[in-house]
């Protein structure tokens, strides 16, 4: 009961937001033009958030898969209302390789139910590569170095994050 009360109100509060803001893009420009980018961001988000509002954990395999059947759509909405092929362009790339990694986080958390902390070390240590994937891409697609020295410092800063929950998962797992 108290999930389907609040998908209400974010169903209620998204429909309002998108009320206003397309009376206000009509009343200031005389026709749709930020508005079609803020009500498609709300709707995109909505679609992605109310199974798991509405359902709770298990509605998160759904938000999943609304995120991964609709985040092309939405891109290509922005990329027209932008009137900027490289939100599209880059936008593609970096969400097929977001939304694997998302996958991956939704499989490790599923096999480790009870190895959360280990199925967070897990995650922190694979995002490494898809860190280096989402480089080796905008490099080519923006003609910048692959790596540099914050990238570095970024993924000692993740092995040394990911090492303190193995060790914690070990220690509170040994006996």
């Amino acid at each position: 009961m108290k999930n389907t009360i609040i998908s209400i109100l974010v169903t209620l509060i998204s429909f309002i937001a998108i009320l206003i803001c397309i009376i206000c893009d009509l009343a200031i420009l005389g026709k749709f033009t930020w508005s079609i980018i803020t009500t498609s961001s709300i709707m995109f988000a909505w679609l992605v958030l109310i199974p798991m509002i509405k359902i709770g954990e298990k509605g998160i395999s759904i938000s999943l898969v609304a995120l991964s059947i609709f985040i092309i759509p939405y891109l290509y909405i922005l990329s027209i209302t932008i009137k900027e092929n490289a939100i599209f362009k880059i936008g593609i790339s970096m969400s097929i390789i977001a939304i694997v990694y998302v996958w991956c986080i939704f499989w490790i958390f599923k096999l480790l139910k009870r190895r959360k902390i280990k199925a967070i070390g897990i995650t922190l240590l694979l995002s490494i590569p898809f860190y280096l994937i989402i480089n080796i891409i905008l490099s080519k697609m923006i003609l910048e170095p692959i790596i540099d020295m914050w990238d570095i410092l970024s993924m000692l800063i993740i092995i040394a994050f990911a090492s303190i929950f193995f060790i914690y998962d070990y220690i509170k797992n040994k006996d």
